[in-house]
């Protein structure tokens, strides 16, 4: 018997040593030429091939020392598409420039309550009103995900059938500004989902993605800003643009979703609690936070150990539920989020986030559409 324990001892050291050595290893566990297989990536030129592969290395020894550090928490990181981007890349090409979040009108805050017996997990996918994890590509659109994610499920929840609906007629389209702060959607470049409510809603409606797809960040279509772009707002406008792929020459109002207008839009006090109820009984609600950390995260509850200013929203999602991860020394309570980073980030596209710690700003602007 002593001597069957003293084996599994033995195997169990051996098994952490090689586990320590593995993680513990400066070389990627991907080389570059597999990882440019496995997310199809190509580049112009020898030159700018080797340093996209300077840039790997040095996000695997990111990747490795985020994964040393989160370990005890259950939270990993992966060399993903993001891979061959600097994080000062990243910011530049995917996420929006950092905002402070502004007080809005008092009038849309609506307050929200609990039920007396609360459910202890809730994913609003289990309801058919999510509509599948999309990709953004090279463009601060997420705004535009984030917006129609939430337009979606209203109008599921309206007992319509699941829609995908047209993140580019926003991009394209929508130059709607705020008059009590400097505020306004600016196409590539970021934007704020109460604007693209008002957008939608003087409108009049919205197209599906099929008959409006999505070009923007994808490198397949260059369209010129609409006509109210303000360069003190938004900054100057892209320097190449053609104006058929623009909205002037896409938009069709006559393909509109029959009967599907937003008549309001509606706020959530800066409160988890009331975010919670207000989720179980609005629907999926839009959420900005600071994701500059998120470029490589992989799975687990994500909870930053380095600051993550909350008065930096750069970036737009969809918040569709909650529940507790159970863990050896504490459960850790979470959101669930649906990103705009494609299925091969993250959970099948989808991430934790801490819950009731106000961490990376998720409860500064929660909103929702109130449709007619």
């Amino acid at each position: 018997m002593a001597a069957k324990i003293a084996e599994s001892i033995s195997f169990l050291f051996i098994f952490l040593l090689c586990f320590q050595l593995a993680v513990s290893s400066n070389e990627p566990q991907l080389s570059f030429t597999d990882w440019c297989k496995l997310h199809s990536k190509s580049y112009r030129t020898i030159t700018e091939a080797k340093e996209r592969e300077s840039v790997y290395k040095s996000n695997a020894d990111l990747v490795q020392q985020l994964n040393n550090e989160y370990r005890e928490r259950n939270v990993t990181f992966s060399l993903n598409h993001f891979a061959d981007l600097s994080i000062e890349e990243f910011k530049k090409l995917v996420l929006m420039s950092p905002q402070k979040p502004q007080p809005l009108p008092k009038q849309r805050y609506h307050s929200f309550s609990l039920p007396q017996d609360p459910p202890n997990t809730f994913d609003w996918r289990d309801k058919h009103v999510v509509t599948s994890v999309k990709n953004q590509g090279s463009a601060g659109t997420c705004w535009a995900f984030s917006t129609v994610g939430n337009v979606e499920g209203q109008w599921a929840l309206g007992g319509h059938n699941l829609t995908s609906l047209s993140t580019e007629q926003l991009v394209d389209c929508d130059d709607t500004y705020d008059h009590n702060n400097l505020h306004m959607d600016c196409g590539v470049f970021g934007g704020w989902p109460y604007l693209a409510y008002e957008y939608i809603k003087n409108e009049g409606g919205i197209e599906r993605e099929e008959d409006y797809p999505y070009c923007s960040g994808q490198g397949t279509c260059f369209p010129c800003v609409p006509s109210g772009w303000n360069k003190t707002r938004c900054g100057p406008p892209p320097l190449y643009c053609n104006d058929t792929f623009s909205c002037t020459h896409k938009l069709d109002k006559s393909k509109f979703v029959q009967g599907l207008s937003i008549k309001s839009w509606i706020a959530i006090q800066k409160d988890e609690v009331e975010m919670q109820a207000a989720l179980i009984k609005q629907g999926p609600l839009s959420v900005l936070i600071n994701a500059l950390l998120l470029q490589f995260y992989r799975s687990g509850v994500w909870d930053p150990i380095l600051k993550c200013n909350p008065q930096e929203l750069d970036h737009a999602v969809l918040l569709v539920g909650y529940g507790t991860e159970k863990g050896l020394l504490e459960d850790k309570p979470y959101w669930l989020i649906k990103n705009s980073w494609g299925i091969k980030w993250g959970m099948d596209g989808y991430f934790k986030m801490i819950r009731g710690k106000g961490k990376c700003g998720v409860d500064q602007q929660v909103t929702s559409a109130v449709l007619q």
